[in-house]
């Protein structure tokens, strides 16, 4: 895992970079982005042909969260469990959690999805 959009480009064209949550951390100016690192023992050979589509799916699966699209995360969750030799489930399976508690709430139009650091871990 690696720590900021600045680390993260420049190590993308090298290595798949799947970026994660943003989090809030008390002392920070700003929040900082967690990226997950897929190592290439992870991708199984069927997966490689179809890597780049599942790296799509995931990225705009991250955007269509910041928009509330909780419809296109649920489906995109439905089928990236299990790439990158599972390395990303823990994620996903928060992520889905996470969802089903967002969607009983009403959330601001202000809502980014930023993660504050807190005991409750907060989403702003």
């Amino acid at each position: 895992m690696i720590f900021g959009k600045d680390r993260a480009e420049k190590v993308q064209d090298r290595l798949t970079i799947l970026e994660l949550d943003t989090f809030f951390q008390e002392g920070l100016e700003e929040p900082i982005t967690a990226y997950a690192v897929i190592d290439a023992e992870n991708v199984s050979i069927q997966d490689i042909p179809v890597m780049e589509n599942h790296v799509k799916l995931h990225n705009t699966m991250m955007e269509e969260y910041r928009k509330q699209n909780w419809e296109y995360v649920e489906q995109a969750l439905e089928h990236l469990p299990g790439r990158w030799g599972g390395s990303v489930d823990s994620f996903y399976q928060s992520l889905s959690e996470r969802i089903q508690k967002l969607k009983t709430e009403e959330l601001p139009e202000s809502w980014t999805g930023v993660i504050i650091n807190t005991t409750d871990n907060t989403v702003v």
